[in-house]
């Protein structure tokens, strides 16, 4: 988790599109998720990050 850049943290898009609220709000629901089964959220935990494009199938 704390080798997500600035940079595809605010492309989420998220809040006020700062790295501090994309942090903040991921470290509020991994924790609440991770407690839930008897886990504890680590600042280096394992996160798969993704993205993705959109492809117009009409415009080939």
């Amino acid at each position: 988790m704390n080798e997500v850049t600035e940079e595809f943290a605010v492309a989420e898009g998220q809040g006020d599109r700062t790295y501090q609220y994309w942090w903040e709000a991921h470290e509020r629901f991994f924790s609440s998720e991770l407690n839930a089964i008897g886990r504890k959220f680590l600042e280096d935990m394992f996160l798969v990050c993704e993205r993705f494009e959109v492809i117009d199938i009409k415009n080939g």
